[in-house]
């Protein structure tokens, strides 16, 4: 996988040697729900009837900063690929070695070979992404740049830790039937926020954590 630039800089620039062609343009970063979806689902279709792996995912989808790089796995996570075995265990390893990475901060996102060769079948992963672009296209609707300090400085470092908390515990909130909607939903909310600059958005993820709260104590 190649290598991610936290802070949307780019990875690995260097100069050009003599004689070299233009350097390729580099891809808008998705900033939109359904961008993203638009994004995963064109590495499904380049793989067809075969598999499409974590690593290609999370590279393909070409997200260069923090919010749109947690997405990707969050939304994996809420959507029917959820349900798969193991796949929702992967999905939060794979959120929290972000979110603590850029705790830390890195300057480019790391994951380790094992789990970047983890995968399913495309065309089970297409379908999925299918099913949730009319819900993707309403919520894009709702997204605008709003209270955007909520989204900077100490209120960032406080949706990171937030996030890190609500991945820890989602394996807890998944011992009660489909509750584990509730937190890859608060993790989705939190990295369309910091993607959009919507605090708005980031007060809405949030409220979730309190619903993330309420599923710990019914579990037990």
């Amino acid at each position: 996988m190649p290598e991610i630039a936290a802070n949307g800089g780019d990875a690995g620039t260097q100069d050009m040697p003599a004689g070299a062609g233009p350097a390729e343009p580099i891809r808008p970063e998705p900033s939109t729900l359904e961008e993203i979806i638009d994004e995963l689902s064109a590495i499904a279709q380049h793989d067809g009837d075969g598999e499409v792996s974590v690593g290609e995912v999370m590279a393909g989808a070409g997200a260069r900063s923090f919010g749109p790089m947690l997405l990707v796995p969050s939304l994996i996570g809420l959507s029917p690929i959820g349900a798969i075995p193991f796949v929702p265990m992967v999905m939060v390893i794979i959120e929290i070695l972000i979110i603590v990475q850029m705790l830390l901060g890195w300057e480019h996102f790391w994951l380790p070979g094992r789990l970047k060769r983890r995968a399913i079948s495309a065309r089970r992963f297409a379908r999925a992404l299918d099913t949730m672009r009319p819900g993707a296209r309403f919520v894009d609707g709702f997204i605008s740049p709003r209270l955007t300090f909520l989204t900077e400085g100490p209120f960032f470092t406080m949706i990171a830790i937030t996030c890190l908390l609500v991945a820890i515990v989602t394996p807890v909130i998944e011992v009660v039937p489909v509750a584990g909607i509730v937190p890859n939903a608060a993790v989705v909310a939190f990295s369309l926020a910091l993607t959009a600059r919507d605090g708005v958005w980031a007060l809405l993820a949030f409220a979730f954590t309190g619903g993330c709260g309420w599923l710990i104590a019914m579990a037990f």
